[in-house]
């Protein structure tokens, strides 16, 4: 029988079996050891990177260097960063791996003893435990509709204008993905649909049960046909569709409203009234559900279990967003007074942190990876979902501390762009509302923010230092002479809104984009085109790629372009075959 023993998260273990030194003492000494782990971040979900392996070098004091057995020292390990604290990896004994156990960052430390000195020497492992990469997609949202009269404050809100109660049907939405598939070279993408239940966006919670009729195809019996048809489309156009769902809220024209009523399910105050939390449409209160209660009653497990059953195409998809996933109001105050009382559960929002956490691993244990919005807002201080949640829109974690694979950026700026130096991901849904035709101002966000984001998260954030940003492989991204760069040496992927950047997830493609226009601009290619002496050129449309010139000559690895104001253009191998994406 073969023995395995573990190091567990925040203990010891000694190594005990001996290491002899094939140099004398005299010859050389050890001056310091280095320990490394292979691959650093593991991705169990995913199918690979499902063990690490450590390894230690010495660095001797003559220069030279020198594979340590990992069993002739002592390791320990610690969660550096992860929600609620919890382990987050455990190292064996036999052949010292690696072994994920929870999302999140550990620390791993060795020493060693030599001549009567101890070494010591540490790194960190990164444990993603999400089912897809979000560094590496594209996330969206898409608005199809929301029924009833808005409230004052919101009837200039685009979202209500003339015509919102069925902004984009099902069979639309399949056009607006296409357009977005051939403006993003077929980026693998996900797409969440919001106001895809009966009333559109924000009706019938917390029931999830009947897909919105009017959003119906014509040739389908039912609207849940159609929308699993939307799904099973998607995946033609590189891009998983999914839903924008809500845990939180409730309306009294729910089909659950009294069942939830009875078992002392939503929020309630001081005095034990049912709590009113806002108001978005004439007539509809809105309420919350209380998720420690929801949870115990086992009412949230039959909503997610019942929601996956009545669209099994979800699955494939792996994933779902659950928006204002909060567990306090403003200032800290709890979402129901009157149960945050010790006499009536104290459940307080510290609580209803415990209970999210069991809901994202209720969900992950089905399949799903759960993302949301900003998640630091609305929560206790400090809780940041860290190992839990891979993705957020209005982004809150710190970038330096957290890698991309372990939180990833949707769109971080409301208004812009965001910060150059990192790129994000983007939102759509506002771009999608104003003109779901034509798309305006799509094509040059997304070569702004995560044409660049794409490329540069596949790196490690090594360090920021005098407000530049360097990256791993020799690639920074800073100032320049008063020009916004991102370069790898002579390579210049970035000149302020002039971007010449490696599509990575196609084989062998560059995209170019000018916001201003110019009329000759040379740019340094890649060194991994070096041998390339000519290019065909094709502009980028949302119908597909328009051929704009074929064998461009490439000289001494540089190509002369012009480019119109606001135009894109993928740049391939001359003769190389472009990926048809109509």
């Amino acid at each position: 029988m073969k023995v395995v023993l573990l190091l567990i998260v925040n203990t010891t273990l000694v190594l005990t079996s001996g290491f002899v030194q094939s140099v004398s003492a005299s010859e050389r000494q050890l001056e310091r050891v280095i320990l490394e782990i292979h691959p650093r971040v593991l991705t169990p979900n995913q199918g690979s990177n499902t063990t690490g392996r450590l390894s230690l070098m010495g660095i001797y004091t003559d220069g030279s260097s020198n594979k340590i057995p990992s069993k002739s020292g002592v390791f320990s390990s610690r969660t550096k960063t992860a929600s609620g604290n919890v382990p987050v990896v455990a190292v064996a004994l036999k052949g010292a791996k690696v072994l994920p156990m929870e999302g999140g960052i550990a620390t791993i430390e060795a020493s060693l003893t030599r001549g009567g000195k101890t070494f010591t020497a540490s790194t960190d492992a990164i444990v993603a435990p999400y089912y897809r990469d979000y560094s590496q997609t594209l996330v969206l949202k898409l608005f199809l509709g929301m029924e009833g009269e808005p409230v004052e404050r919101l009837a200039h809100d685009p979202t209500f204008r003339q015509g919102h109660e069925v902004f984009c049907t099902f069979e639309e939405a399949l056009g607006v993905i296409r357009k977005t598939d051939n403006l993003t070279r077929g980026i693998p993408k996900i797409i969440y649909l919001v106001g895809w239940q009966k009333g559109g966006h924000d009706h019938g919670y917390p029931a999830w049960s009947e897909v919105n009729p009017k959003l119906k195809r014509k040739q389908d019996a039912t609207a849940l046909d159609s929308l699993r048809w939307l799904i099973r489309e998607g995946w033609k156009l590189n891009t998983t569709v999914s839903l924008h769902i809500n845990m939180v809220d409730a309306y009294q024209q729910s089909p659950l409203w009294d069942e939830y009523v009875a078992k002392d399910c939503f929020a309630k105050d001081e005095s034990g009234k049912l709590l009113v939390a806002g108001i978005q449409v004439k007539g509809e209160d809105m309420y919350n559900v209380v998720y420690p209660k929801e949870l115990a009653a086992g009412l949230a497990q039959r909503r997610i279990d019942g929601l996956i059953k009545m669209i099994p195409e979800l699955k494939a998809g792996h994933t779902i967003h659950i928006d204002v996933f909060i567990a306090n109001r403003d200032n800290g105050k709890p979402i129901s007074p009157w149960h945050a009382k010790p006499e009536n559960g104290g459940l307080t929002p510290d609580k209803y942190v415990e209970t999210q956490r069991k809901i994202f691993h209720y969900w992950r244990d089905r399949g799903f990876d759960v993302t949301g919005e900003g998640t630091g807002w609305a929560h206790p201080p400090g809780e940041h979902f860290i190992g839990l949640q891979p993705m957020s829109w209005w982004y809150s974690w710190n970038p330096m501390a957290i890698a991309e694979c372990l939180g990833a950026r949707g769109r971080t700026d409301r208004g812009g762009d965001g910060d150059f130096r990192f790129g994000s991901s983007m939102h759509g849904e506002e771009i999608f509302k104003e003109d779901k035709e034509n798309l305006p101002g799509f094509l040059g966000m997304f070569c702004r923010t995560t044409l660049p984001w794409y490329y540069l998260s596949r790196l490690e954030r090594v360090k920021f230092e005098n407000e530049a940003l360097f990256y791993s492989d020799g690639v920074v991204a800073r100032n320049e002479s008063g020009k916004r760069i991102i370069r790898k040496g002579e390579f210049v992927l970035r000149e302020d809104d002039d971007l010449c950047t490696p599509a990575l997830w196609n084989k062998r493609e560059i995209i170019a984009y000018s916001k201003a226009g110019y009329t000759g601009k040379s740019w340094q290619l890649p060194d991994d085109w070096r041998k390339v002496k000519n290019v065909d050129l094709y502009r980028i449309t949302s119908n597909g790629c328009e051929p704009l010139k074929k064998r461009v000559p490439v000289s001494d690895g540089k190509l002369l372009l012009a480019l119109e104001k606001g135009e894109a253009v993928s740049i391939l191998p001359a003769g190389a075959k472009l990926s048809d994406r109509k």
